[in-house]
């Protein structure tokens, strides 16, 4: 799920959304398109993490045209929302082609999932900061590798699922240490145990 649109086509909405400045200065953040919503504090704290968010909805942020998403419990929850949550911005969400992340298919039973494997959209694998896939949850597609660090999970991980069909992700405890856990396409882990439980900072890919 490779998105590279411009972040030039969303400039008529920037009052809803938060870009970053061109060029050497890309962490610069407009003050018309501060965060809003009862958890601007948090996204705020990503972008100070990493600069070049965009608001999707009072619950998500997306950086690199939707290939991460990163979704927060509304306040007193203890799972993310399905979706993107509340108070979707629909123009963002549709000039970043990702619509169906804001109203992906709900259950059979019709009630809306939190707290599943479900919660983590197809073509992405997702980590989460509490078990059984509770907490806030951090998608990503084409991404190989990364730092937990880089987007504020730094051993902060409980729980994962991988729905990318095409790769293994390899959690580690740091570069060239343990390796805590595989992510088999296809599979998920509720919990990843006491001796892996909030150690991951690094990760990596291999074909599947």
């Amino acid at each position: 799920m490779v998105r590279r649109r411009l972040l030039a086509t969303l400039a008529g909405v920037a009052t809803t959304m938060l870009v970053a400045a061109g060029g050497a200065n890309g962490g610069a953040i407009t003050g018309e398109a501060e965060p809003t919503g009862p958890l601007a504090a948090e996204m705020a704290a990503a972008l100070a993490e990493q600069p070049g968010g965009v608001q999707l909805s009072d619950n998500a942020m997306a950086w690199d045209d939707g290939e991460v998403v990163v979704v927060w419990p509304n306040p007193g929850d203890d799972a993310a929302p399905l979706g993107l949550g509340d108070g979707v911005r629909s123009d963002v969400v549709e000039a970043l082609g990702l619509a169906e992340l804001a109203a992906p298919l709900q259950p059979a039973s019709g009630v809306e999932a939190r707290g599943s494997a479900s919660t983590c959209p197809w073509g992405y694998y997702c980590f989460y900061t509490a078990s059984n896939f509770d907490g806030a949850r951090y998608q990503f597609s084409s991404t190989c590798s990364g730092y937990a660090s880089s987007w504020g999970f730094d051993n902060n991980t409980s729980s994962w699922v991988n729905r990318n069909s095409s790769r293994n992700y390899h959690a580690y405890d740091y570069v060239g240490g343990s390796r805590l856990w595989t992510m088999v396409p296809g599979t998920s882990d509720s919990y990843v145990g006491s001796s892996a439980d909030n150690r991951m900072s690094y990760w990596t890919c291999s074909s599947a």
